[in-house]
């Protein structure tokens, strides 16, 4: 029995998610591994991860342009921000190794990856460090030449690596691990005959957790304009956006849905004709696998622009730039099905549907070297 050990933090909702798909798939179909995931803050100091979520997600809603700065800043000085910031805490990592005794330590966020290296260093450990990184792009805190394996998502980003000096042999384009469901596909008929929708033009919105604001914004456009079609708006498990559009969709004679947490994104991307979402590298994932055309809409600056850049120059996705242009850039697609076929084409050559699996082979290489 093979152990890995996946360390995640809970910042954002995609690197949780993508731990939760790794661990899913070895119980399923990998029972020579034992997987278990770790909040690296959570573990060593609650409080850790309270600060480092709530500060996430207000300034990535609130202060944008601060976060990206932060970013930048961090990027500009190699990662140093983030790469030392875990160094008083070896204690409480070597307790958690002592615990586990993992085979593969695998990192899904970079603030964890330094340390883990020391670690090992340190106390003469033999685990095997992975580096997922869940982006289409990556900041420089991801790369520590000491780390054993890098999994990343594209080519590009494998010669990016390159160029900053990791060997090509470190390098693995696996793609980002998503959920078995998300892998299974309906067709569209019959998931709308499911979720009750009508057999029209589907519009997905994603991305409510950040605020009412967006969504309420493009509900008026779209429900002021002559567009025959409906839109279903998915605000998670921000209860107060489900009540303010709740509310706001009765001013519109329009086929609007608001929902809230649902365990069924995945029989909502099947359903629709788009997705309108804010680029975070897991929901990319899923929709590329989905052949879901998408719309970029609110990239918060930093790693969802660098997303956005990506998925733009592969021709993947297109960008909505102000609020009020979505019912003229829904029209312009819904009538140009060249360019829509064009964009479907391109996503199932970057996509990534064996993602998991992929990765429980890289890790099984490290028994024949």
């Amino acid at each position: 029995m093979k152990r890995a050990l996946v360390l995640t933090v809970s910042i954002g909702g995609g690197h949780n998610a993508t731990s939760r798909a790794i661990k899913e798939y070895s119980e399923n179909f990998r029972d020579d591994y034992q997987v278990e995931i770790v909040d690296i803050l959570e573990y060593i100091r609650p409080v850790l991860s309270k600060i480092a979520g709530k500060g996430y997600e207000i300034n990535a809603k609130t202060f944008p342009e601060v976060y990206g700065w932060l970013y930048e800043l961090n990027n500009s000085t190699e990662g140093k921000l983030t790469k030392n910031n875990l160094s008083l805490f070896y204690t409480k990592l070597k307790e958690l190794i002592e615990k586990f005794q993992p085979d593969y330590i695998i990192c899904v966020h970079p603030v964890s990856i330094g340390n883990i290296i020391k670690t090992r260093k340190k106390f003469g450990y033999q685990y095997k460090i992975v580096v997922l990184v869940t982006d289409y792009d990556y900041h420089s805190s991801w790369i520590h030449e000491e780390a054993d394996i890098f999994i990343v998502s594209s080519n590009y980003m494998k010669f990016r690596m390159m160029d900053d000096g990791i060997p090509i042999e470190k390098i693995k384009v696996t793609g980002i691990p998503t959920s078995l469901d998300n892998n299974k596909i309906t067709l569209k008929d019959e998931a709308r005959r499911i979720l009750e929708l009508k057999d029209k033009t589907t519009i997905l919105a994603m991305g409510g957790s950040f605020g009412a604001g967006k969504f309420k914004r493009l509900m008026d456009v779209i429900g002021e304009s002559d567009l025959d079609i409906q839109m279903v708006f998915i605000a998670g498990k921000n209860k107060r956006t489900k009540r303010i559009l709740e509310k706001h969709m009765k001013e519109f004679d329009k086929d609007f849905r608001v929902v809230g947490y649902t365990d069924q994104v995945s029989l909502y991307m099947d359903a629709s004709d788009f997705l309108i979402t804010k680029p975070g590298g897991l929901t990319i994932s899923e929709a590329l696998i989905k052949n879901i055309p998408i719309i970029i809409n609110n990239p918060i600056p930093g790693q969802e622009e660098e997303n956005a850049i990506y998925l733009l120059n592969k021709g993947i996705a297109v960008r909505l730039n102000k609020d009020n242009e979505i019912s003229a850039l829904l029209k312009d697609l819904i009538n140009d099905p060249i360019r829509i076929n064009n964009m479907k084409e391109m996503q199932k050559h970057y996509s990534k549907p064996n993602a998991s699996e992929d990765l429980f082979n890289v890790l099984d290489t490290f028994e024949t070297q």
